[in-house]
């Protein structure tokens, strides 16, 4: 019988102890879950941009998995990862229709209407009737991370004037929203300043010696090891040893595929009164994923552009003044549209990119994820909530099916979908979500696995 070792095992001797990365003999005979029965975590991620897409331009032509579809014109920059997506289209809001884009992003986040406020000098103001999807999930599979959940945003022109609906996506309650981290140098922080050595630490003359004092046990764990185990602990007892004449310069090592990344300088700031959008998501995304690594967090809402918005894409010649969401209610700007729905994709891939970076016992942390993307809209010219913009990647560790689209009929409810996907990751501890007329207690079945 194979020697096996638990997921916690750490060296110890004399006071002192060594975390141990991920081993073979941790695994099991697959090499896809701890072998004491513990399964790696599932995490979920919803990735929003705002204003809706062009239906037309959007909607893949065929039905099926694997060669039967093909990616749509706006979901092109998406290619590197179609065999890990899930396009759903055909569903449809079911809460009633109030205001355009609050609907839509109370249906998604919640499943439950909007409660209207006083607008105030505003068109119109709002807030949910229930707390956020993700939070309800985070209560399920975070409660022993570091941080419950993540709030995560790239651009910086939300709207702030019409209520928490439209500032916000995570609710802890309908009177709570909270707020998301815009800057990079400040989320990277929060994440992993503490497992960072500051010269004058005084903990670092005790790691030092750290290797003396576990030395017997590190003998007796040699000899039961195989030899992939073997060169892997060495490897990292070699780094640990290497503390002793930089411990003052570098951060101590990390385990697994957890490590420590090198801090960040974008701090999120305008350059020439413009965004730099593609490269924040780009910083943001990497840092969220190894947050996912280190299982500091397991849930996490990422608002890349906010619902309605002024943010401008004024590499694609929308002009200083031309707010995306404006151009969607300009009948004469939608190829403008177009291509700002496809710039988003891109963006959306790279947040992919990263989580598919980093792997785990032979999977990624993109395949053992759930990451929603969708809007507030599915076209900002008609703020209509039919045939809703639905994307689906990563299988949660194999709870969905992936490379394939799934059309609705008869303009399905997307709680239906949202139940799904908090099936997929917190279990059957979900029975329904929502409420009113977007309850649902019947998961998408289509695109699950079981």
């Amino acid at each position: 019988m194979a020697f096996r070792l638990s997921r916690r095992f750490v060296l110890r001797g004399a006071g002192a102890a060594i975390a141990l990365p991920t081993l073979e003999a941790m695994l099991n005979a697959h090499g896809t879950a701890f072998a004491q029965g513990q399964q790696f975590p599932k995490r979920y991620v919803v990735w929003f941009f705002g204003n809706g897409v062009n239906l037309p331009r959007w909607r893949p032509a065929a039905q099926g998995q694997g060669a039967a579809w093909q990616l749509s014109e706006q979901l092109q920059p998406l290619a590197a990862h179609k065999e890990q997506l899930t396009v759903v289209t055909g569903c449809n809001i079911r809460i009633p229709s109030r205001r355009g884009h609050h609907d839509g992003v109370a249906a998604m986040m919640s499943g439950a209407e909007i409660f209207p406020l006083p607008a105030g000098n505003a068109p119109y103001a709002s807030r949910l009737t229930q707390r956020s999807l993700d939070q309800d999930l985070a209560d399920v599979i975070g409660t022993q991370n570091r941080f419950k959940s993540l709030q995560l945003r790239v651009s910086k022109r939300v709207v702030r004037g019409e209520g928490p609906t439209l500032a916000f996506l995570s609710h802890a309650s309908p009177t709570a929203p909270l707020e998301a981290v815009e800057n990079p140098v400040t989320l990277f922080n929060q994440l992993f300043t503490g497992v960072m050595n500051s010269p004058n630490d005084p903990r670092n003359t005790l790691r030092t010696n750290v290797l003396d004092a576990v030395r017997d046990e590190t003998r007796a764990l040699h000899t039961k090891l195989g030899a992939t185990d073997r060169a892997r602990l060495d490897q990292h007892l070699t780094g640990i040893a290497e503390l002793r004449q930089r411990v003052q310069a570098l951060p101590v090592t990390p385990t697994g595929s957890c490590r420590v990344p090198t801090a960040p300088t974008q701090t999120n700031a305008d350059v020439n009164g413009q965004e730099q959008i593609e490269a924040v998501n780009r910083v943001m995304s990497d840092l969220m994923a190894m947050a996912f690594a280190c299982d500091l967090t397991r849930v996490a809402t990422f608002q890349f552009s906010g619902s309605v918005g002024f943010h401008t894409f004024n590499w694609l010649g929308t002009g200083p003044r031309a707010s995306e969401h404006a151009l969607t209610h300009d009948q004469n700007e939608q190829g403008k549209v177009h291509d700002s729905v496809v710039f988003s994709m891109r963006c959306f891939a790279q947040t992919l990119a990263s989580m598919k970076a980093i792997t785990e016992g032979g999977l990624t942390v993109l395949d053992r994820s759930a990451v929603l993307c969708t809007s507030d809209v599915a076209e900002g010219f008609t703020h209509s909530g039919n045939d809703y913009p639905i994307l689906v990647a990563g299988s949660a560790g194999g709870a969905l099916r992936t490379n394939m689209h799934y059309r609705a009929a008869n303009g399905r409810n997307t709680s239906d979908l949202l139940l799904a996907l908090m099936q997929a990751v917190g279990g059957t501890t979900f029975t329904g979500v929502g409420a009113g007329t977007g309850r649902s207690t019947t998961p998408m079945r289509e695109i699950m696995t079981s």
